[in-house]
């Protein structure tokens, strides 16, 4: 029903910019298990109970066995083990159900103490401290999206791409396609044929959005080390490349890390770390009018 897309490997451009810990030594200086202003602690019990992590930065991974972020003076992991949190690092929280950010989530207000959410209660794998949120890539209603045959499935918490963890968003010839974070444009091909013109963004947390399958003519509108803003408008859903004998669609992919985005194409991108983004983009779209 969908349109595989066959991906060739784009330049590796700058530096990240993210302060995001891959390890759990990147973060250590901060750890001396009391809950001080600036800080995300992450409990093992409700309640603010059990022993604590205390933190400044995002992880990306909690990570498992004898190299594991653990709670101060213990030996437990904090990966699936966090049961609630003190946000008191003056921005929001997004606690992840997987690693790299994704799958389902839980949004901690600055200034809060709560138990995590049902979504992620012992069942966690890295966090965020900003705001992840997205602005949903089209440009475009509701009732445009559910409306479409095929469709995105957007009712849908886990990843719903054909093969491996992105999202094809059904939408008409024409629509824009906007930026879904703050970021700095990486690259920019366009293109007529294989999977049309591209673009990917790079975030402060690390993450690589590679939107594909636009129009090359008119072509996107953005240039490589360009910054850019969310809803800011890249390019337009097109009816070449992909879009012969198939409906027209934006194609959407993140993974954490990287400059570039892999030469990969259908099930072979399964193996590459692209994350499950389904959550944060429903979410998005259901704040569209």
């Amino acid at each position: 029903m969908m349109k595989r897309m066959a991906a060739a490997a784009v330049a590796s451009l700058g530096l990240v910019g993210a302060l995001v810990a891959t390890a759990p030594a990147a973060s250590a200086a901060t750890r001396n298990g009391s809950c001080e202003s600036g800080e995300l602690c992450l409990y093992q019990k409700v309640g603010q109970g059990g022993a604590v992590l205390d933190v400044k930065r995002s992880i990306r991974n909690y990570g498992t066995g004898s190299g594991c972020t653990t709670f101060v003076g213990s030996t437990v992991c904090v990966k699936n083990h966090a049961a609630s949190v003190w946000n008191r690092t003056g921005k929001p929280v997004f606690v992840f159900y997987n690693s790299d950010f994704g799958g389902r989530y839980d949004r901690i207000p600055t200034n809060t103490k709560v138990n995590l959410n049902d979504n992620v209660r012992n069942d966690n794998a890295s966090h965020i401290i900003g705001n992840a949120e997205l602005r949903f890539p089209l440009n475009t209603n509701q009732a445009h999206i559910k409306n479409r045959s095929p469709h995105w499935c957007w009712n849908s918490k886990t990843n719903c791409h054909h093969d491996y963890n992105a999202a094809d968003i059904f939408a008409a010839t024409g629509t824009a396609v906007v930026s879904p974070v703050n970021g700095t444009v990486k690259t920019v091909n366009p293109r007529s044929s294989g999977v049309g013109s591209t673009v990917t963004v790079k975030d402060k947390f690390g993450r690589l959005w590679y939107l594909a399958h636009m129009h090359h003519n008119p072509a996107p509108v953005v240039s490589e080390g360009q910054q850019v803003s969310k809803g800011q408008r890249i390019g337009t859903v097109g009816t070449s490349a992909h879009a012969l004998g198939t409906s027209p669609h934006l194609h959407i992919d993140m993974r954490v890390g990287v400059n570039s985005r892999v030469g990969c194409s259908a099930s072979e991108c399964a193996g590459y770390g692209f994350v499950n983004n389904q959550p944060l983009l429903r979410t998005a779209f259901l704040k569209r009018p």
